[in-house]
């Protein structure tokens, strides 16, 4: 059993909403709050940068932000 006094947030999805909420989070509270984000990839793809790899100028590993 957890017997941490510290609030525990669970953020599902880090699209630009679950990124910005879990860092205003951090920002806002540092080490009095544990926040956890989960998503189903595990790096980050702009929406437009898929133009780019589309179109063939540039490659799909190159736009991915890893987490």
């Amino acid at each position: 059993m957890n017997t941490s006094s510290k609030p525990r947030v669970l953020v599902l999805g880090a699209g630009f909403g679950g990124l910005e909420l879990t860092s205003l989070l951090s920002e806002t509270f540092g080490d009095g709050i544990d926040v956890t984000l989960i998503d189903k990839s595990d790096a980050f793809v702009f929406g437009f940068s898929k133009l780019d790899v589309m179109f063939g100028h540039r490659t799909a590993d190159a736009v991915r932000l890893p987490y």
